[in-house]
């Protein structure tokens, strides 16, 4: 008897498996997850979303948060998890550390899109007055033949893609009222000025999350814009992409595809995340 209770404290007495070289990795991968999950529900989301967003179980979502919460990274309030004050105390430090405006999130993604293309790149906002699109940054196509942009240039708002990007993604009552009141000048001779043409444009924009102009604002020269959210979910900027025209056109949609993942993947950077795990009941 004496020899089994010897053997049978010695298999407890045994220390665990050490988890797989995978396991440091994969955790921290998913509290990375879990932290964009939780950023993408300000109003807070139960550990059932939280679960279901992820693709993982329960029972390990809510050990992260556990550690999240020691942490301050993380708060449960009546059965719902949202980010802690020391998740936003971290936000705050690395967004000092991009600068002013756009900073070095703006500047990369320009960088970016402009090697992979080889064309020019801009970031376009709409100014004070809102009666024109300004250029705050480029990055400028390496090749002789090419969109010269300067920064601080005022371009009008419904003949660039820049322009019809705040256009489509503004909230009203700003758009409607722009498309009413403002004088709608042509540029060149394929430039759009009918405002009802304008609007099917617009809604067109809206549905493919990107805007093209052939020669409308300048003669001979293509645009491609999409737009760029705040974390607020509000568009602030448009990234532009410009060529000539003989150049653009027959590349147009797939350098319109790097156009919209550039304008996601700024606003990511800039705290953007569209809804993941939102909801409090689900």
């Amino acid at each position: 008897m004496a020899s089994r209770d010897s053997g049978a404290a010695g298999r407890r007495a045994r220390p665990a498996a050490a988890p797989p070289a995978a396991a440091g990795p994969r955790s921290v991968g998913r509290v990375l997850r879990l932290l964009d999950c939780l950023a993408a529900a300000p109003q807070g989301a139960s550990l059932a979303a939280l679960a279901a967003a992820m693709g993982a179980p329960k029972t390990t979502l809510l050990g992260l948060l556990r550690g999240l919460a020691a942490a301050g990274c993380a708060v449960q309030a009546e059965g719902t998890w949202r980010l802690g004050p020391e998740a936003f105390g971290l936000a705050r430090a690395i967004l000092a550390g991009e600068g002013e405006g756009f900073g070095q999130a703006g500047r990369a993604a320009l960088q970016t899109l402009a090697e992979d293309t080889g064309e020019t790149a801009m970031l376009a906002v709409l100014a004070p007055d809102r009666r024109a699109m300004v250029y705050t940054d480029k990055v400028e196509s390496r090749t002789a033949l090419r969109f010269a942009a300067t920064v601080g240039d005022r371009r009008p708002i419904h003949c660039t893609a820049s322009g019809r990007v705040m256009l489509a993604f503004l909230p009203p009552p700003w758009p409607e009222a722009y498309l009413r009141g403002a004088r709608l000048a042509a540029l060149t001779r394929s430039s759009v000025t009918d405002r009802r043409a304008l609007r099917r444009i617009l809604a067109e924009v809206r549905e493919q999350g990107h805007a093209v102009t052939l020669g409308e604002a300048t003669e001979g020269v293509a645009g491609i814009a999409a737009p760029v959210f705040a974390a607020s979910g509000e568009v602030v900027a448009a990234i532009v992409l410009a060529g000539p025209l003989a150049r653009v056109q027959p590349r147009l949609a797939g350098l319109a595809r790097r156009v919209r993942q550039a304008g996601r993947d700024l606003s990511r950077r800039l705290g953007h995340r569209p809804g993941e795990a939102r909801g409090a009941g689900a």
